[in-house]
């Protein structure tokens, strides 16, 4: 059964592959190469935010796992993570090449995204 791995750093932890994409989704944590830190002071509140979505976890130096059996949402939320990571990745591109645009160019494109909405 899948389970998200929280490795402990020193004073940090850190998530690693595709589970950081579900704390991205939960949290809103930013993912660094598909890597998430967080400092020690807010392993509770990921926890905490873990059990309520009902996804299994391990924290690695520490003696603590939660095991939801078949209640377990991990694909689900990592889907939901991946599409939100790329969706505002997306969104954070669009925005830097529109500042490129020229106005009268910009005038045009947007007079079209107008019209798409509103159809």
């Amino acid at each position: 059964m899948k389970s998200i791995k929280i490795k402990r750093n020193g004073t940090f932890y850190n998530i690693y592959g595709d589970d950081c994409y579900i704390l991205y989704y939960l949290l809103n944590y930013k993912v660094n190469r598909t890597k998430v830190g967080f400092p020690k002071s807010s392993l509770n509140k990921v926890i905490n935010t873990l059990e309520k979505n009902k996804i299994n976890y391990e924290v690695i130096d520490e003696d603590r796992k939660m095991d939801f059996r078949n209640l377990n949402k991990y694909d689900e939320l990592l889907e939901l993570g991946k599409a939100k990571y790329n969706n505002d990745t997306n969104y954070k591109d669009l925005i830097e090449k529109v500042k490129t645009i020229n106005p009268e160019k910009l005038d045009k494109i947007l007079s079209t995204i107008v019209k798409m909405i509103d159809e």
